[in-house]
Parts: structure tokens; sequence; C-alpha cells
């Protein structure tokens, strides 16, 4: 007797904590709807919180990060919820996803996936999961574009295509193609056929505006990313490249109110504080830029990029022990970052250090840094 009303305990608490996570992620998937991310993600959390092995909680508040840009945090939720179940398709394509997003959020070409064919194995597994989508085909077809092998990935993308034509990632995924193949103007027309199946896409939004901002047409550029902000409001992604185009016009305070808007919707965006200490020091306005670099570090202790800012501050602020103090931190994070040798090279050389300045861009070019590569030539040095 007593066995059996300890089992019927157990069983309507399991009831109850299956119920309060239910309840949780319905709470965090209106407030989501609603545009109160703040709020969603609480909901999220404490659905993860309850009940840590849910696979399905873990995705939600995964998918939420992503679209919050916080792509290392989606990923570790990602990371997580395939480990527990690894049935969930959907977990695995969103997981590729912030894989490639996060390695060029800023179109900087410098950084590269360290396990390129374990994201293609992720992609793969999408695919063998949901046959019938044409949304995990388009994950190959990205995987492909990154390693430039774009015979593959048009493959992929015209499966994709084939699945569903009315697709809007499928056709902005072909687009994407297009433009890292050198088709520009394919590319142009297959973002616009984007937007003309599904006038809400941010991503072709974003990609009109990064087109047209390398041709320095800033004005067709702004239109764009400015359209996409009529649909999404609290996008991060495009605020942050309506910066980039702002700056690039020359309008340094229209880029400012780009980035204290991000600010003022993520308070923890890091890559916009390091924005506004590049736009400070860049103006001389030494103080203000140290200011915005060390608030980054504060709110990731780990982040390399904030590390190499302020080196660079000091570095132009004639603080040579603070920037080299700084620039160590960033490789004590990560000791392959071949651009922070770089960058240490380029300070001893203002130092007049000539043997630590070789040293640094040996390292730099055994990382496979170009410039650190061309320099060693220069000094006929091998690496």
């Amino acid at each position: 007797m007593k066995k059996t009303l300890i089992l019927l305990l157990s069983i309507s608490l399991c009831h109850l904590s299956l119920c309060q996570n239910s309840d949780l992620m319905a709470k965090g998937a209106n407030a989501e709807k609603l545009g109160l991310l703040d709020r969603a993600q609480e909901y999220y959390q404490q659905a993860v919180a309850a009940e840590p092995d849910n696979a399905t909680s873990l995705l939600m508040l995964g998918k939420l990060h992503k679209k919050r840009a916080h792509l290392s945090d989606a990923t570790n939720c990602l990371q997580q919820a395939v480990t527990l179940n690894d049935t969930m398709a959907e977990a695995y394509e969103q997981l590729v996803e912030c894989y490639i997003e996060n390695n060029d959020f800023e179109g900087n070409k410098s950084r590269h996936f360290e396990g390129v064919d374990q994201l293609l194995q992720m992609a793969e597994r999408a695919v063998e999961l949901n046959p019938d989508a044409a949304s995990p085909l388009c994950s190959m077809a990205l995987i492909y574009n990154y390693k430039k092998n774009f015979t593959n990935a048009m493959l992929w993308a015209k499966k994709a295509l084939e699945k569903d034509p009315k697709s809007a990632r499928a056709n902005n995924t072909l687009g994407v193609i297009y433009y890292n193949r050198g088709n520009d103007n394919d590319a142009l027309a297959q973002f616009r056929k984007t937007l003309a199946i599904d006038p809400d896409n941010v991503d072709a939004y974003y990609n009109l505006g990064v087109m047209y901002t390398q041709r320095n047409n800033y004005e067709t550029a702004i239109g764009y990313i400015r359209k996409g902000l009529q649909r999404d409001n609290k996008s991060i992604k495009l605020y942050y490249y309506l910066g980039i185009a702002y700056l690039q016009r020359g309008d340094d305070k229209k880029a400012i109110q780009c980035y204290e808007t991000i600010i003022s919707l993520d308070s923890l965006y890091i890559p916009a504080y390091n924005r506004l200490g590049a736009i400070y020091g860049n103006k001389g306005n030494y103080d203000e830029a140290v200011a915005y670099h060390q608030k980054a570090t504060r709110i990731n202790p780990n982040d390399v990029e904030s590390y190499k800012c302020l080196g660079q501050v000091y570095t132009d602020k004639g603080d040579y022990v603070k920037a080299l103090r700084n620039y160590q931190k960033a490789v004590a994070i990560n000791d392959r970052d071949h651009e922070t040798y770089c960058l240490i090279a380029k300070l001893y050389a203002k130092q007049g250090n000539s043997a630590r300045e070789t040293s640094s861009y040996k390292k730099a070019a055994k990382l496979g840094n170009k410039e650190a590569q061309a320099w060693m030539v220069s000094k006929g040095m091998a690496w």
C-alpha cells in the first residue's frame, strides 16, 4: 500500500512538472508573438530549469536566442537539444544555421569553422529526418557554398526549389550562392524574387542592404534595410548592418543611433558596444571608446574581440603597455586567433622592437594570416 502511494505521488509530481513546463512554453510562445522577447526568454529559461532534459524547451530557447542574434547561446541550447533527442530535425537545422550565421555575421571572411565536416553531418541528419522539406536541403547548400564548392551548393539549392518553388529560404539561399560565386546581378534578382514571395523576409532585406552598401549605393541599401525594419522593428541584424551602411556613407551620428538602439533592445549585445567603441576611437575620443569596450568585457570576460578592440584603442592612444596587456588577454583566451598576433606585431613595430615584431608576424603567418605571410615574404623569411 505504501509503495503504491509513493508511486502514485511520483506519477502526480511528474505530471505536474510536465504541465508546468508546457504552460511555461505556451506563455513564452505568446510573449514572443507579442514581441516581448525579454519576457519570452524568461519563460523559456524557466521551462528549461523546470525540466533540463526536455529537448523541446531547449529548442524553443535556442530559436529565440538565434532570433535575438545571441548565436553562441543559441548554439549551446541547440547542441543540448540534439544531444538529448537526436531525432529533432528542426534542432539540427537551426544548429547548422547558427554556425553558418555566426561565421559571417559581419562579413568577416577571416573566421573559419573548425569542423565543417561535422557541420555537414548535422545537415545530412536533418535531411534524413525530414526528407520532404526544402529547408534542410538549403542547409546542405549553404555548407557547400561556405566550402566554395559551388557546383554542389547549386545542386542542393535547386533540389530545395524542386521541393518547394515558393520557399523563401530556398530562393534566398540561391541568391547567397550567386553572390559568393560572383554573379551579383543574379544574386540581386534572386533576393528581390525572395521578397516577392515573402515580403517579410528579413534575410533578403539584409542581403540586399549588404550588396548595395558594397556597391557604394548607400541610399538604396539603407532603403532596403529600413523596409526590413518596418517588418521587424526589433531585428538586431538589420540595425547592426544599417549602422555599417551609415558609417560607410560617413554619417557617424546615425550609425551611433543604430547601435544605441540595439543596446536599448538588448543591453547585453556585445558587438554593438564594440562598434560604438570603434566609432569613438576613430574620432579620437579614447576615453569613451575604452568605456564601451570595457563594458563588453564585463558582459563577457572571454570575448576575444573586445580585448582586441581595447588593444587597438590603447595603441592609437599611445599607451602601449595597456595595449599589449589586452592583446595578451585575447591570446590567453584563444591562442589561434591570427589577427591578434598581427596586431601585436604592429604594436612592436611602433616600439621599434623588430625581433618581437618578426616573432609575432611569424606566429600569425603559421596560423594562415595572409597579411603576415606577405610581410614575411617581403623580408625574405619563411614561417
